[in-house]
């Protein structure tokens, strides 16, 4: 009989690693139909740029494994063709360099997932380290407005418990926590609350649930069974 990872399209929330050939051929045995794959942090607009096109060299080469996804259709076709589909992702607003413009460029070639902050301050909101957040700004609005009118969907989940409040209630579409755990089950700066998690469901948005195992409530001792856990509780919230 087929297997579970045979029958449904499984959709990983965040993928950050030193990619290649060796993790594209792990992604396959794991499974995995679809996936946002990190290609920015820190890094300023040239250097995501170079990432980006490091990818498409990767989909060339590496066509019998893995292909771009721009849309839905490019899952359904990962997974009729036996590959990954990797959704570029970028983990920080910072690579667009505060110009608005440059974010239907990277739309054009396939980006379709953006963080607002990764952990700290930028000019879009606050990160969830910091010990004051301000909110999403001016400049925040304008972004989210240019996500929802291109169709990047966009990820708080290293957001400030503010800044992410404001998004999820200013955007225009769902937003999403790609790799959260609930902070009823450990407090942490990057776990969310009930509250939280409701409210992102509420508005449509979609929780991906990550086994980080600092965020998970046995820390380095986590098993299998805390994720699970956490898992259950996050439906149940």
């Amino acid at each position: 009989m087929p297997s579970l990872h045979d029958k449904t399209i499984i959709i990983d929330g965040l993928i950050v690693s030193n990619f290649g050939p060796e993790i594209f051929r792990a992604m396959r045995a794991g499974g995995i139909t679809a996936a946002n794959c990190t290609c920015s942090i820190w890094e300023d607009f040239p250097t995501s740029m170079r990432a980006i096109a490091q990818w498409k060299t990767w989909f060339r080469e590496h066509a019998n494994l893995i292909l771009q996804v721009y849309g839905i259709a490019d899952i359904h076709r990962a997974k009729a063709e036996g590959k990954t589909g990797v959704i570029l992702g970028w983990q920080n607003a910072v690579g667009f360099d505060d110009h608005l413009p440059f974010i239907e460029v990277a739309y054009e070639l396939g980006l379709r997932i953006v963080q607002m902050t990764y952990n700290t301050a930028t000019s879009v909101g606050s990160g969830c380290y910091e010990s004051n957040d301000g909110g999403l700004t001016d400049f925040g609005r304008d972004v989210v407005d240019e996500f929802n009118r291109l169709g990047i969907l966009v990820d708080l989940s290293h957001v400030g418990s503010k800044t992410a409040a404001d998004v999820i209630a200013y955007s225009k579409k769902p937003v999403a926590y790609t790799h959260c755990l609930p902070a009823a089950l450990k407090a942490h700066p990057r776990n969310k609350s009930d509250q939280q998690l409701r409210t992102i469901a509420d508005k449509g948005g979609f929780v991906g649930v990550t086994m980080f195992p600092p965020f998970l409530r046995k820390g380095a001792e986590a098993t299998l069974d805390d994720i699970v856990e956490a898992i259950e509780y996050v439906v149940k919230s």
